[in-house]
Order: structure tokens, then sequence, then C-alpha cells
């Protein structure tokens, strides 16, 4: 079962501030790690973590890593930072995330696709991004972070591994991600796009949006949809539930015309 919830574009920085704050949170001491991750993690049950995965040093993915850490056990962490940044000097054990790592849990495969073990040093902060595939008897999920063109034609070069039923978008729905190569070797039936309600960056882009629509992808966006859960059952189709669909609100209904 993966729960997608609304990441958007905020500034959620683990960096260190003027104030000194490593894990980038205001004054008032929140963060989307300890005012949504950490609280939903605990409301299901969740009391420890196997490993947690940051995909890229940008604020709206790193922001609130911090507060995980220090809210649960963490065995592990991936990302491709540094490793004399902050983040992994936290972690009981880091490492950098990198294409042919592989493990199992619970009957699903996971692996990590990018970036390569040998990255060139000018190589933007997007395109170092860890691209995750999740493998289960149900189905597969392929979470691509920020990456952009230049990844994305990397990974075409072994266009079979990227087949998948659930796609998260990539960079939310920039239109500097999801090529028309990218999005037909995916090809997937449910794409998720991770945006903040009229975030100023103006994600996803309504060609990115149409490309998936082509081909035929039902599209979930978390601005108008919220969190959306997706369950994995051997034999039969992903199920979706869109939280604002299933927990309806009055306010959420346009008012209806004179």
């Amino acid at each position: 079962m993966i729960n997608n919830r609304q990441a958007g574009r905020r500034n959620r920085g683990r960096n260190n501030n003027n104030n000194g704050r490593p894990n980038g949170q205001n004054r008032g001491g929140g963060d989307s790690g300890n005012r949504i991750v950490a609280p939903f993690l605990r409301a299901i049950g969740v009391r420890r973590l196997h490993g947690l995965i940051v995909s890229h040093d940008d604020s709206d993915h790193s922001g609130g890593a911090v507060s995980i850490l220090q809210a649960l056990p963490v065995a592990w962490l991936a990302s491709p930072l540094d490793e004399m940044d902050p983040l992994p000097l936290l972690a009981d054990r880091a490492f950098a995330c990198a294409a042919g790592q592989s493990w199992e849990w619970d009957g699903v495969h996971f692996e990590i696709l990018h970036p390569p073990k040998e990255l060139a040093a000018a190589t933007r902060n997007n395109d170092r991004g860890c691209v995750l595939k999740a493998r289960a008897p149900g189905g597969t999920i392929l979470i691509p972070a920020d990456i952009e063109r230049r990844s994305e034609d990397d990974l075409l070069a072994h266009a079979n591994e990227l087949r998948a039923d659930v796609l998260i978008a990539g960079h939310h729905g920039s239109k500097t991600s999801s090529t028309p190569a990218f999005v037909s070797a995916v090809d997937p039936r449910i794409v998720v796009f991770s945006v903040g309600y009229r975030n100023r960056f103006g994600h996803p882009h309504a060609d990115v949006v149409e490309r998936f629509r082509a081909i035929g992808s039902r599209v979930y966006r978390s601005d108008m949809h919220g969190a959306v859960l997706m369950s994995f059952q051997p034999g039969g189709p992903v199920a979706v539930t869109a939280y604002r669909s299933f927990f309806r609100r009055y306010w959420l209904d346009s008012p209806e015309p004179d």
C-alpha cells in the first residue's frame, strides 16, 4: 500500500539557514516532517522505518527529513548527498544511492535505477536524484524524483526496465521532464502529480498532463485529489483512493450556477 501525500513546492528546507537551524525549521519549530509525515506514520501504526530515501537536496524533497530521523528509529538512509552533508551525519547508517542497488521486503522488490555510480561533477542537482522502482505481485511503481530530460534519456538506454503500472510524475509535472519518449517507455496506467495548490511554478505543465492523457493514463493530482492511496493486490488492478473523493467536505465543492 502506497500513500502519496501532497509535497508541492513549499520551502521546507533542511539546509542551514541564518538562524542555524539545520533542518530549515521556521521559528515555530515546524516542518513537513514533524507536522505531517511523522504524525501520519504514527496514526497508521508505524513505529520504525527499515529505510529512508531522500531523492536529492532540493528542499521540497529533503525538507523534514531531520525531523523524521529524530521522531522514529531509521535503519538506514540512502541519498545522493555529500558525505559531509549534515543529514547523512545524523543517520545511524547512510550510503549513496546508485543504479544497480536492490533489495526485497515482504515479497516486494526494490531497485535503484539512477544515478550511475560515477556521476559527473557538473551534473545538475535534479539529475542527481535517486530513481526508485518497486515491483510487487500486484503491480509496479516508478518514482523518478526530479530528474530531467538528460537523465530520462540515459534511462531510455534500458527502456525495458521502465515500464510501470504507476508513475509519480517526474519533477512534479514540469515541462523539463516527462519527455514523449520517456512517457511512452513507462506507459503508466496511473500517473500522480505531487504538486502544491496554486504553486508558483505552475506545476504540472498542461502539455505534460495532456501527454499522459493521450496514452490513456488515469491522472491524479495532490492539489485536487489530496492524498492518493494505492493498493496493489495480486491478480487485480491497482486500487486508487483519492482522499478528497472518499472524505468529502462541502467546502471543496464548486458553487452551483444560478
